[in-house]
């Protein structure tokens, strides 16, 4: 009796795993954004919605915009970093362009110092946006295109191994890998400095419209393929069975 009892709660808390929302390792909020003397502007879009946008000016070649230093995540127990995108072709021009960037910090004395980062940039070409991998991933440049308005998971995951720093980028669709890089070892003179995430960085912002950087993934939107509403049906349907599955043996148990 116990094991069936046991069965159906676990069933139900599987089940809500399963539809539960996604949540970021870190949470970019809009105070955690630095912006000004030279780094840009942001602005609270909505409370979920922060839009950065780069100097008016360029610098090195770039438009450098806020960057945040909100991440705690260290090396040494391996980082992974998700940022949330909001991406839509009619707010950017052809060859528009932003890049985002995760950077290393490195031990010096009592003190922290850049080390590395992977910037990666995300340009509009016609019809579609092309992310890629800035100088870190030269035999496989394009990571991912993407021709639809929607919410994006850029997710970076660095580890240190063999003493080299690594990192792979992955772009998700709420959980649908859109396309990935493998892990790639970066160019540093001293591996066995890096300690922790420097900063989130919107290091060259050439669009007029800027960047949404989303707090928390929101919702998908709805669907409309039949296929994938159905699994949505018998999902709560489930949820449902199991909760009265539950309830039954409750009853039960409450007889002996």
């Amino acid at each position: 009796m116990k094991k069936f009892l046991k069965l159906s709660l676990f069933s139900i808390l599987l089940l809500l795993v399963m539809t539960g929302p996604v949540k970021a390792l870190t949470t970019w909020n809009y105070e955690d954004w630095i912006d000004g003397n030279n780094y840009g502007t942001k602005t609270k879009v909505s409370p979920n919605i922060t839009n950065l946008k780069g100097e008016s000016k360029e610098s090195d070649g770039m438009k450098v915009g806020p960057y945040n230093k909100a991440s705690k995540a260290k090396l040494s127990e391996g980082i992974t970093e998700e940022v949330y995108v909001g991406l839509d072709l009619d707010n950017y021009q052809n060859s528009e362009l932003f890049e985002l960037s995760i950077a290393l910090n490195q031990e010096d004395g009592e003190t922290s110092k850049y080390l590395t980062e992977a910037v990666v940039m995300t340009q509009k070409s016609k019809d579609k946006f092309v992310i890629t991998a800035n100088n870190w991933n030269k035999d496989k440049n394009i990571i991912a295109t993407i021709d639809k308005n929607g919410v994006y998971t850029y997710k970076w995951e660095l580890k240190k191994e063999d003493n080299k720093i690594k990192v792979r980028f992955t772009v998700l669709n709420y959980g649908e890998k859109l396309g990935a890089t493998d892990f790639i070892e970066l160019n540093v003179a001293s591996p066995q400095k890096a300690t922790d995430v420097r900063y989130l960085w919107a290091c060259n912002i050439k669009a007029t419209y800027g960047v949404d950087i989303y707090t928390t993934l929101p919702e998908r939107p709805s669907v409309t393929n039949p296929e994938t509403s159905d699994i949505n049906i018998l999902l709560y349907l489930g949820l449902i069975a199991s909760g009265g599955i539950c309830l039954f043996f409750i009853k039960k148990a409450k007889q002996y």
